[in-house]
């Protein structure tokens, strides 16, 4: 599966995963990037809103047609691998990924990944795969409520870094990481995307839907990409939707 064709370039848009959703529905074929220079709705995973300032970051958003529903809880997972990938690729910066996708680099967010799927006929036929990178853009361009938390990739280099070439990567990775899961299952990538998790190990609190939350360790991944966790009275939870937060 080709991806990143055809590509459709704007200048600012609500979302690229709003306008990616209507160019499926115009009958847009698998493969097609969606890439904008601004948003104005962006938004992440939970209902947050993605800051998209103008000209200094990568968002974009690819349409990957699948009805096979074990394959959609993985692609949040994959592309967060493809995303460490490209970063690591275009500036030799590490990241860590804090369960199920955000991008970290010393405990603070650079990227993160929002899938969403689009049902008919009783099943799943396409996922909108946004992701969004923060890349050359300085701390003045976040409101200071970010600041202790959010870093950008030109905070660790000495340079201005291509957002072209960036993009580029990360196509290639994704084509790379969504192959070899095709090929070899979940078990090749779960191997990956536990070496360079940041949240399999530690203790953490899950704030799980209706506002219930839990404590424990997060013992490891499933085979469809779930947490689990692990409780101090010994009993194993499986968390397939949750904000997490790490303890130090």
């Amino acid at each position: 599966m080709p991806l990143g064709h055809p590509v459709h370039r704007f200048e600012k848009v609500t979302s690229t995963n709003e306008i990616a959703l209507a160019l499926f529905h115009q009958g847009a074929s698998e493969g097609t990037l969606v890439v904008a220079d601004a948003q104005t709705r962006g938004r992440g995973r939970l209902g947050r809103t993605w800051v998209s300032p103008s000209g200094v970051n990568l968002y974009c958003s690819y349409i990957l047609r699948s009805g096979n529903v074990e394959w959609v809880s993985w692609v949040p997972l994959i592309a967060s691998l493809a995303v460490a990938c490209a970063i690591y690729a275009e500036t030799k910066v590490d990241t860590k990924i804090k369960w199920p996708n955000d991008l970290l680099i010393n405990g603070k967010k650079v990227a993160g990944v929002l899938a969403e799927t689009i049902s008919g006929n009783g099943t799943i036929q396409s996922v909108v795969l946004g992701i969004g990178i923060n890349v050359n853009m300085d701390k003045e361009d976040l409101p200071p409520s970010l600041h202790p938390t959010t870093t950008s990739l030109f905070e660790h280099v000495d340079y201005l870094i291509d957002r072209d070439k960036l993009l580029e990567s990360l196509t290639v990775a994704l084509g790379t990481q969504y192959q070899n899961f095709w090929a070899d299952g979940p078990s090749v990538v779960m191997s990956d995307y536990i070496r360079l998790s940041d949240t399999v190990g530690k203790r953490v609190v899950a704030y799980l839907p209706a506002g219930r939350l839990v404590e424990g360790w997060a013992d490891g991944i499933e085979l469809d990409g779930s947490l689990r966790l692990r409780r101090a009275q010994g009993d194993m939870l499986i968390i397939r939707s949750a904000d997490i937060l790490h303890l130090r």
